[in-house]
């Protein structure tokens, strides 16, 4: 999951299609020590519960047992001990590279002495608000709405969410070339809801986010009662933008966002903006082909522009900056109140993370390439790589089976099925080719002017692609990451070198194990190019349809029998899953897990495996099941399953166990399930 903790992001712009991940970002705990973690572990087991009646319960029983959630975590689960440990080894690389050395090179200065930086809390709270002053004297000193295009340009540039998104991306007709993208923005609550719902407790968290934002406000210098009235002015500016934005379930169709058209021909409908000094001061193109991936939105945004007072304008604007810096760059007292209002208020986090993992995780964001370097050179060994090419062929060598044997397609829409699986391009462990930093300037002691110079160069690196044909090597995410994910415009999978180790994956544990995990994971990245969204664009990762009607009609109504099934389950009291929203997740699941299943008898077979032989107490086929549901063994705050519920297009990992395997007779099967049993789908789904 390009990124932003508030936001599923690409590089460049936030459209949640794009990159389809596997998981919802996580964060970590006490890291475990390798040895402790395992593919299948028998130790997790309850065997009190009848894994016909809660499978989930069965398998990560134990677990919970042993690992309450940490106070300062809203989510904990496996992802997570292995997010942590790989955090402990990048603080490790990043403690010895901030030693000031004539002979660190160039990465490890700039990693280091932006680590050092961040790690700094004397020096930074000394500084207090003077790194942003030239920003904050900016905005003051607006004399008209003329200036506004060149300074919202300006602050686009150094990370500032401010009223809209500006960036690179594919063409959604082809593929293979990069144009210009606009796309809706400037909200401070997570998405487009939290301003229209109408709830109590929707009621309650914006009144609250009006509260954080007076205090944000004061703590700059602002007096009380100005504070709470422009508060909530940022609130009333924000509400406009959001109810003119697509809601999260809109913006998984692709063909909600495809709205071609150039940057002169947008530039003429911002009659109140104007488009051609912003593109000139962000250093964007001036002309070409372009994207307007919400045009309600761009006319919402122009219409604002013109009924808003500027005074509001430089309201919002300051708001929107000291937002964006609140974290590890300004003094505590915003990095509190940013935590108080994010992490507690909307998710439940009772304590904040120590600083050295926030500092950690702010280089892996900003320099991941070079910080990853290292990493894979310590602890990525090469023979974890092949194993993990060779497991994704024979998955691909299932599905393609699997495609030939399904009885609703027809033979011309299963050609071109085929077609697409064969263009997938695997990419694992980490880039054949590193990125380049030596434009970037990290200097010691300066956090917040790092950070600007860090989304600068990333910006810029960003809008360089325009007019380029596309990189399909570049990455994007750090080889660290604990994470996968499918990208339909590119039509590749991949796996980043620090989710290839226990407890998904292990070239100690047997094929049963690791097919189970890490199988099923790369099963769920290549069922992402199937699934209702991926599915709309062909081999070469065009927005094309290459169904026929009666074949698509078929996959609506077999897709339709999971978004009512995930509509059924209530998250937490009162909140109940969005089935639409959840779909390609769900799919991706179910089918990955099958084609891993596949796949895994089919090495089973060439290797002669008994199947009624048990090794810690279970048969190869049980373990294959255990080692799937073990994955997903997560402690998560209520809170946390509120909020997602309302915007994570991921389940929450109990039903990414539970309901998956009740739509698997095979998993019955290996169980003695009951026909009558919960983990029996009396009406079982199935696409793929």
């Amino acid at each position: 999951m390009s990124w932003n903790l508030k936001h599923l992001l690409r590089v460049g712009l936030g459209f949640a299609f794009t990159l389809v991940f596997l998981l919802s970002p996580v964060w970590g705990q006490t890291a475990s020590a390798a040895s402790e973690l395992k593919v299948f572990d028998r130790s997790l087991i309850d065997t009190s519960v009848d894994p016909c009646d809660n499978f989930y319960q069965f398998s990560c029983k134990k677990w919970f047992d042993r690992n309450p959630l940490p106070a300062d975590e809203t989510s904990y689960g496996r992802f997570t001990e292995l997010s942590e440990l790989n955090r402990a080894h990048l603080r490790q690389i990043l403690e010895e590279v901030s030693a000031a050395s004539a002979t660190r090179t160039p990465n490890e200065q700039k990693t280091g002495d932006e680590f050092a930086s961040c790690m700094d809390v004397a020096a930074i709270n000394k500084a207090g608000l003077a790194p942003l002053k030239a920003e904050l004297d900016a905005i003051s000193g607006l004399t008209s709405k003329a200036e506004l295009p060149a300074l919202v340009a300006h602050l686009h540039t150094i990370g500032v969410n401010a009223f809209f998104r500006m960036g690179s991306e594919p063409d959604f007709a082809d593929a293979s070339s990069v144009i210009s993208g606009y796309g809706a923005g400037g909200l401070g609550l997570p998405e487009r809801d939290y301003y229209t719902r109408t709830d109590a407790k929707s009621v309650e968290q914006r009144k609250q986010y009006v509260e954080h934002v007076a205090k944000m406000l004061v703590l700059a210098g602002e007096p009380e009662a100005q504070a709470a009235k422009d508060a909530q002015v940022v609130l009333e500016i924000e509400t406009s933008l959001a109810k003119a934005s697509l809601t999260v379930t809109e913006q998984r169709d692709p063909q909600n966002l495809n709205h071609p058209t150039d940057v002169a021909a947008l530039g003429r409908e911002l009659t109140n903006f104007s488009l051609s000094d912003y593109v000139v001061a962000d250093r964007a193109p001036a002309m070409g082909k372009a994207n307007d991936s919400e045009p309600k939105f761009m006319a919402a945004f122009n219409a604002l522009v013109a009924a808003t007072p500027l005074e509001q304008i430089q309201t919002y604007l300051r708001w929107h900056l000291l937002t964006a810096f609140a974290g590890t760059s300004l003094p505590e007292s915003f990095e509190q109140e940013d935590w108080n209002f994010y992490s507690h208020i909307l998710r439940g986090a009772e304590k904040q993370q120590d600083r050295w993992k926030r500092c950690t995780s702010r280089i892996d964001r900003e320099m991941g390439e070079a910080l990853g370097q290292v990493y894979v050179a310590r602890y990525f060994a090469p023979g974890d790589k092949q194993r993990a090419v060779d497991m994704t062929v024979a998955i691909e060598k299932a599905m393609e089976s699997d495609i030939d044997s399904l009885d609703w397609m027809s033979p011309a829409t299963k050609l071109q099925a085929k077609e697409k699986l064969h263009g997938v391009m695997n990419k694992v462990g980490y880039p054949d080719k590193w990125r380049d930093y030596t434009p970037l300037t990290i200097v010691r002691g300066d956090a917040v002017g790092n950070q600007m110079r860090v989304r600068a160069f990333n910006h810029a690196r960003d809008l360089a692609k325009i007019g380029k044909p596309v990189d399909k090597g570049e990455w994007y995410m750090s080889p660290p990451t604990v994470n996968a994910y499918y990208d339909p415009q590119q039509n590749n999978v991949n796996f980043p070198a620090g989710y290839l180790q226990p407890p998904f994956f292990s070239g100690k544990e047997d094929d049963a194990a690791n097919y189970g995990d890490m199988g099923s994971t790369i099963g769920h990245e290549l069922t992402h190019g199937f699934d209702d969204e991926g599915r709309q664009f062909d081999a070469t990762g065009n927005l094309k349809n290459w169904w026929t009607g009666e074949d698509e009609k078929k996959f609506g109504e077999r897709a339709d029998c999971m978004v009512k099934q995930y509509d059924a389950i209530e998250s937490v009291p009162g909140v109940h899953l969005n089935g639409k929203l959840t779909l390609g997740e769900n799919l991706a699941d179910l089918g990955g897990t099958w084609l891993a299943w596949l796949a895994w008898l089919d090495k089973a077979r060439e290797a002669h495996v008994d199947m009624a032989a048990k090794t810690d107490g279970y048969t190869p086929e049980q373990r294959f099941w255990i080692a799937y549901a073990q994955q997903w063994c997560t402690q998560t705050r209520p809170e946390a399953l509120r909020a997602a519920a309302l915007t994570d297009p991921h389940a929450p990992d109990e039903h990414r166990t539970n309901a998956i395997l009740q739509d698997l007779p095979e998993f019955a099967k290996s169980f003695s399930c009951k026909k009558s049993a919960k983990m029996v789908a009396a009406a079982p789904c199935r696409v793929w």
